[in-house]
């Protein structure tokens, strides 16, 4: 009976995998039956061989879902083979390749540290494809410099893309943050950095991949076997199937010695090469993967090839970038440079990367001190470096009055696609629940927000939040919501008005023991009455009989001839 069971079970195992095999041929690997893709991002990894596309789940059920869109990395090894066969390699090159390619995917799924690319779904793959998930992306940095290669319709956002100084100041830093973890921590020699290996997030946040080329910094220490990478003498195209990291961004003695002595510092020459393109708008070698030509360049860097940088960068970068390994700083040690620490713009987008972390003494004197900063900010910077910490500090209700304004500011800026991405889910906590100055606020900036939303979420949260605006006993802000009704009436059904509006703009009119709030009140009717039918025209007829009965103030009944008016014109 237990063989039976034994067969059996090893009988479904097999039907299993064969379902499972078969599903994965006809619908692709596990990442594109989970997430459907919305559009194309960039591209990045070794010859920018990863496609990336913005995606959402397909169904709820598919993960609890720590990001609403996330990245899907496509790699489509038909295409790989087509480009393998036209550069005349073999077969034996294409299947290298594409285990570095398993090896990186592999690496990326173990690392836990906030400046490495944080996967959501493991890679798969079928015969015809490779697919895997990662945290939400902008777009790799070898993109935002440029390189669109493997992207077909390049998004309007890298077309005529630069990025500012301060930007590049913030992102290197970030990548000198990661680094120090992994030569101090995780122990470990990256070999590949070069902006193909880099990633923008879609918080702007500048994050380290492409650990295919990986080694262990204590075996390269005391293991003399290491590999040497093989670049040809002359020049030579091999984008399709780099077996090797780009020969541009790459340290001298993985070179020139046939036991090369690989170390921390070759990632610091990598990251020195980095910084020099980021700044310059160029690479500082342009070898076409030809040694002689990479040689040549390095013997003869004069100091005209540091004229584009700024001075206080410049003896730290020349550090970074010499041939003699001891000379090259530690990445820990490249945060310390004037080019960073003299910079105020930059200390601040520090502080916002950790503001979470402190107390709400430190945030109220940063707060007040970054409100005199914002002409020094492009708009960029405040999307992609200020926005998304400000969003994620709206849950500290202290912080709230202080920090709302600054979002509202930098919404107005936004597309509605972009804001109902971004901004709006950290808003909505904030719009069900402000009372008293939050209240408003949000009420004084109801139309931009409404303007950046559809309608669903107007019914959803503004709608609310009006009603509670009436509620409150501030006259302010009942003032406040008097003045925004008619705009948001425009957008609503009539159904809505009559049921959400109405029945409270017509109690603030008769009870309210506030001149101006009447006032208000009759003016928003007269701005209603071309959205309301019959009947309930009658009602505001009936309102205003009631008002000037009690209330012969000036102010009531020239408010109440022009409800009068308004109707007179209507009919």
């Amino acid at each position: 009976m237990k063989t039976l069971t034994q067969a059996l079970a090893k009988t479904a195992a097999v039907i299993e995998k064969r379902v499972h095999t078969t599903v994965q041929e006809v619908t692709g690997p596990r990442p594109l039956q989970d997430y459907e893709l919305l559009n194309k991002i960039g591209s990045a990894g070794p010859g920018l061989v990863w496609k990336l596309y913005s995606a959402k789940a397909t169904r709820e059920g598919t993960r609890k879902q720590q990001y609403p869109v996330v990245c899907v990395w496509v790699l489509d090894k038909q295409a790989l083979s087509e480009a393998r066969t036209c550069a005349g390699l073999s077969k034996a090159a294409e299947d290298a390749f594409l285990d570095k390619i398993r090896a990186d995917a592999g690496r990326l799924v173990r690392f836990r540290h906030p400046g490495v690319v944080h996967v959501v779904q493991a890679l798969d793959e079928n015969k015809n494809a490779m697919a895997m998930v990662t945290e939400p992306l902008f777009a790799s940095v070898a993109n935002a410099l440029g390189n669109v290669e493997n992207v077909a319709n390049v998004p309007k956002e890298l077309q005529g893309m630069e990025i500012g100084l301060l930007e590049v100041k913030h992102g290197l830093l970030q990548i000198a943050e990661s680094l120090d973890f992994l030569h101090n921590n995780a122990r470990l020699i990256h070999q590949a950095l070069s902006p193909e290996n880099v990633f923008i997030t879609s918080s702007g946040a500048w994050k380290l991949g492409g650990f295919g080329f990986t080694i262990s910094a204590d075996q390269a220490s005391r293991d003399s076997s290491v590999q040497p990478f093989h670049y040809a003498e002359y020049d030579v195209e091999d984008s399709a199937l780099p077996l090797q990291p780009s020969l541009n961004y790459s340290a001298p003695e993985l070179i020139q010695s046939k036991t090369p002595s690989v170390g921390c510092s070759s990632d610091i020459f990598s990251f020195g090469c980095l910084a020099y393109h980021l700044i310059t708008h160029k690479p500082l070698f342009d070898c076409h993967n030809n040694v002689k030509m990479y040689m040549n360049t390095l013997t003869y860097i004069s100091s005209e090839a540091f004229s584009s940088i700024p001075p206080e960068l410049v003896p730290d970068l020349q550090r970074m970038l010499s041939p003699k390994e001891s000379f090259r700083p530690t990445a820990f040690d490249f945060t310390g440079s004037p080019f960073f620490r003299d910079d105020t713009r930059l200390r601040a987008l520090c502080f916002l990367d950790h503001i979470l972390e402190r107390d709400n003494m430190q945030k109220s004197e940063f707060l007040k001190a970054l409100s005199d900063m914002w002409k020094d900010f492009d708009p960029c910077v405040l999307r992609y470096k200020v926005l998304p910490p400000l969003c994620a500090e709206l849950r500290n209700l202290v912080m709230q009055p202080m920090i709302l304004p600054m979002v509202l500011t930098i919404a107005e800026s936004q597309d509605k696609v972009d804001f109902e991405l971004s901004t709006l889910p950290a808003l909505v906590p904030v719009l069900s629940s402000a009372a008293g100055e939050t209240l408003l606020l949000l009420v004084k900036h109801a139309e931009l927000i409404i303007l950046k939303t559809n309608q669903e979420n107007l019914i959803s949260h503004i709608l609310p939040l009006l009603v509670r605006a009436y509620d409150d006993t501030d006259p302010r802000i009942q003032e406040e919501a008097l003045r925004k009704s008619a705009f948001i009436a425009k957008q609503l059904d009539v159904q809505l008005v009559k049921q959400g509006i109405s029945p409270r703009v017509h109690g603030l009119t008769l009870k309210t023991t506030v001149a101006a709030v009447r006032v208000n009140a009759l003016v928003c009717l007269g701005e209603m009455v071309h959205k309301l039918d019959k009947h309930a025209v009658m009602d505001i007829l009936q309102t205003i009989q009631q008002c000037t009965a009690v209330d012969h103030s000036p102010p009531t009944l020239t408010s109440a001839l022009g409800v009068a008016n308004s109707i007179l014109k209507q009919v």
